[in-house]
């Protein structure tokens, strides 16, 4: 029988600090590193890991089934440029020195419905920064949910950084500029459900400093269609 795995998990139970991480003895040289955050089954990561032979693939996920089964996939069947690990990206971003990670990729992350849960999401204004201080001229973040009300604080977060510029249509409903997939954006493709996506490049040094933007309200009981705040009849 199969191990359920939760869907939802707490990032600060998992007190993993990789720092900088071993790529020579992970992938055998030092080639271009993409980075996703929170990657789950892995498919998008896998995909892209075999289109692309010369780039190598690391991503951070904190239910270890999923990065336990990635990884003898990994040893079964490859790819060899693709390394998983079972870490939170709250303190695990700077996995290469500054310039190094061309791209960080985050998917549908967990939209923490909770207010006390709030802390928990991945993209956050430090999160940014932290990005910005690592990719290079150039490099790039894509981001994508299917909460709208996430999907506007994620761009919204990413916006207030002076050293990115969205490259993508605002309205975040726009076709994926990656031939890969996830498994859930499959689904929403196939049923014909909204994806709102964002791609953003580095124009600039950062700002070095965090944005003071807060948290958005995502629990759909509390939110509109468009996103807004619905205030609760007294």
């Amino acid at each position: 029988m199969s191990r359920r795995i939760r869907k939802h998990a707490n990032p600060f139970s998992v007190t993993t600090h990789l720092g900088v991480i071993d790529r020579i003895a992970l992938f055998g040289r030092e080639a271009p590193l993409e980075v996703d955050l929170g990657c789950g089954t892995g498919a998008f990561l896998r995909q892209r890991a075999f289109a692309h032979p010369d780039v190598d693939f690391v991503g951070l996920e904190v239910r270890k089934p999923l990065v336990e089964n990635l990884m003898k996939r990994r040893e079964s069947e490859g790819p060899r440029n693709l390394a998983v690990f079972h870490a939170s990206t709250d303190t695990n971003l700077a996995l290469a020195a500054p310039g190094e990670v061309r791209c960080f990729h985050v998917h549908f992350p967990d939209p923490c419905f909770k207010r006390r849960h709030w802390k928990r999401r991945i993209l956050q204004p430090k999160t940014v920064l932290r990005m910005a201080d690592l990719l290079p001229l150039g490099g790039r973040v894509f981001l994508q949910s299917d909460v709208l009300p996430l999907a506007q604080e994620m761009y919204d977060f990413m916006a207030a950084e002076p050293a990115f510029e969205s490259l993508l249509d605002p309205s975040m409903v726009v076709p994926s500029p990656f031939d890969e997939r996830t498994d859930w954006e499959r689904h929403h493709e196939l049923v014909g459900e909204p994806v709102y996506r964002m791609l953003f490049a580095k124009r600039g040094p950062s700002s070095g400093r965090v944005s003071n933007l807060e948290f958005r309200e995502t629990n759909p009981a509390r939110v509109g269609s468009g996103g807004e705040a619905v205030t609760e009849p007294h």
